[in-house]
């Protein structure tokens, strides 16, 4: 149904609930009119001569000989708060860890054009919210997105992508570096079929889902006419929580966070005001979160479980569920509550400064090397100089990236955050 024009997710989805499935409504598109939805005679004639097919067709084919793979609407793992949505897809492409989309999520959205100093907040909610389990999802661009998802990399809850391109093009360009480590250790989703291009229309579209797979949205910089804001509308249609980071009065960067904070939006500082706002549903969330068995067992596992924050006696109004309260650990036992980070990835955060290259592999070293001194190099550059080809030195600099040893910058630029040894 998606290959006929003039038919948008609010109307398949309606007709897909009215017939029962997806199936029955396109063996039933003679009885279209009974589900009262409204819909043009030319649409409706349009998809009775089955010229839809030819699309189906092609799509299927360039997924079948794809890496990517399908979920349906029908499909067990199919995220129930996604299926609450009036304009749920009823088709996901994705690529990389499907069972993600089992865990608690939170979207964490902002500018291309941002402030060192909002990438910086960004990393660090986004790194500490995965490494209490939650999941952190954005949209791949760059700027806010981009260190979102490395810093979600780094930790249990790991990462999600939703794209406003289809699951085989990586959009932009700058980040096809991530959008491979993506693939591998994340999730990159998209509701468009492959081979679809990154028109500006799907950026709104694609907003949606974002919102709509997460317990609530973070906007940690945004201008006050921002695309980043729409996400943030989203979720206050499917009642989602809104947060945002009220950033620095004189920043225009910061203008919308301000006025979605005047308009309700709950200021935060930092992933400990979030989890704990959102320490009961996720206790719920919990509580009622089926246990895998011989009937009806999930396909994949969520890769975590929720390390809610501890609390102190003046919290505990917000964090009590059916009179189960979290209290705060002693040292020991929060040390063994802490989640293990990814291989090679320092516990201390984005920047760790390295005494040694002992933790790098040999192609990481090459590239370290090759940027050291002279300043920002391109990728092209790095790969002439180390001889490595570009998709190996792309995955060492963002490794590079993760332990805080490189900085990427506009244009498949790259910078070597630490003098190395050569």
């Amino acid at each position: 149904m998606q290959h006929t024009a003039g038919l948008g997710a609010n109307s398949r989805k309606k007709l897909c609930d009215f017939f029962g499935s997806p199936y029955r409504a396109v063996q039933a598109a003679g009885r279209w009119r009974e589900a009262g939805l409204g819909l043009r005679e030319p649409v409706v004639e349009t998809f009775t001569r089955e010229s839809w097919r030819q699309g189906a067709r092609e799509a299927w084919e360039k997924i079948k000989d794809s890496p990517a793979d399908i979920l349906l609407h029908t499909d067990p793992l199919y995220p129930e708060k996604l299926k609450e949505l009036c304009d749920a897809p009823l088709v996901l492409y994705y690529l990389g860890d499907v069972s993600l989309l089992n865990n608690s999520s939170l979207a964490v959205v902002g500018a291309r054009d941002c402030t060192d100093e909002g990438m910086a907040v960004a990393a660090k909610i986004a790194r500490e919210l995965s490494q209490a389990g939650i999941t952190c999802i954005s949209g791949l661009a760059r700027g806010i997105d981009r260190v979102v998802h490395i810093a979600g990399l780094e930790g249990v809850g790991s990462s999600i992508a939703v794209l406003g391109s289809g699951i085989d093009v990586p959009y932009p360009s700058d980040n096809i570096d991530l959008y491979r480590v993506m693939a591998e250790k994340g999730l990159l989703l998209s509701e468009f079929t492959p081979g679809t291009n990154p028109l500006p229309a799907h950026f709104p579209i694609r907003n949606r889902i974002i919102s709509g797979l997460a317990k609530g949205v973070l906007v940690v910089e945004a201008a006050l006419r921002s695309g980043t804001l729409i996400t943030a509308r989203h979720a206050l249609e499917q009642n989602r929580e809104v947060f945002a980071v009220p950033g620095s009065t004189l920043a225009a960067t910061s203008e919308g966070c301000r006025e979605l904070i005047r308009r309700g939006a709950r200021p935060v500082f930092s992933a400990e005001d979030i989890l704990l706002e959102l320490a009961p549903v996720l206790l719920r969330e919990i509580e009622e979160k089926p246990s895998s068995g011989a009937n009806g067992a999930l396909k994949t596992k969520p890769v975590s479980t929720v390390i809610l924050p501890w609390t102190n006696e003046d919290k505990k109004d917000k964090t009590k569920k059916s009179g189960n309260r979290v209290t705060r650990p002693k040292a020991a036992e929060r040390n063994n509550l802490r989640p293990a980070l990814p291989d090679g990835v320092s516990p201390a955060g984005p920047n760790p400064v390295c005494s040694d290259q002992a933790d790098l592999n040999d192609d990481e070293k090459v590239v370290l090397r090759a940027l050291a001194g002279e300043g920002p190099r391109l990728i092209d550059e790095i790969s002439s100089r180390t001889g490595l080809p570009v998709s190996r030195v792309s995955g060492a600099l963002l490794m590079l990236e993760l332990k805080g040893l490189a900085r990427h910058l506009p244009g498949m630029m790259y910078l070597a955050e630490h003098a190395v040894e050569t």
